[in-house]
């Protein structure tokens, strides 16, 4: 009886931090107990190479749809930003998405659970850049293009790795 009494106590602890697994990245609320500070808004000036300068680390897997930076519509910038980030979720495969995430500070236990656009997303969310319906700064749009040139360089890494270890395995 004593030992029927234990294995029920075990399996009901088990159950219950699964549910708590499962039902934690449905949630993405903030934790009413604590309270950020939103970050102080910088107004500084870019220097003008930041806009020109070319994002992709010479792979050529990067396209470049943007146009004149300076002179885009915010709608505009929108139908990019939502093209560039379906490609990401289309071309790269789910572990590049999940090391950016993981070095971004995203929970391990919403990370296990999280698919592809989830994590291209959480990586966007970590790094400040608003949802995919906001209308974008110029800032804001060359941060994602850098984040996906990110995406698309460490695909190919992984790529290469895993062709050189079935290479010599």
């Amino acid at each position: 009886m004593k030992r029927l009494l234990i294995i029920g106590l075990c399996l009901f602890g088990l159950g219950l931090v699964v549910w708590m697994l499962r039902r934690a990245p449905a949630g993405d609320l903030p934790d009413p107990l604590v309270e950020e500070e939103p970050p102080e808004p910088s107004f500084e000036p870019q220097p003008p190479e930041a806009e020109t300068a070319p994002l992709d680390a010479g792979s050529g897997t990067v396209p470049d749809v943007r146009g004149d930076a300076a002179d885009a519509d915010p709608d505009e910038l929108l139908e990019e930003l939502a093209r560039l980030r379906a490609d990401v979720v289309e071309r790269v495969e789910r572990r590049p998405l999940f090391v950016m995430a993981e070095q971004r500070g995203v929970p391990y236990f919403r990370l296990f659970f999280m698919t592809k656009p989830e994590l291209f997303e959480a990586v966007l969310d970590a790094e400040g850049v608003p949802p995919a319906d906001v209308r974008p700064s110029p800032e804001t749009a060359e941060r994602v293009r850098t984040l996906a040139a990110e995406a698309f360089r460490r695909h190919d890494e992984i790529a290469a790795e895993e062709a050189a270890e079935m290479k010599a395995g």
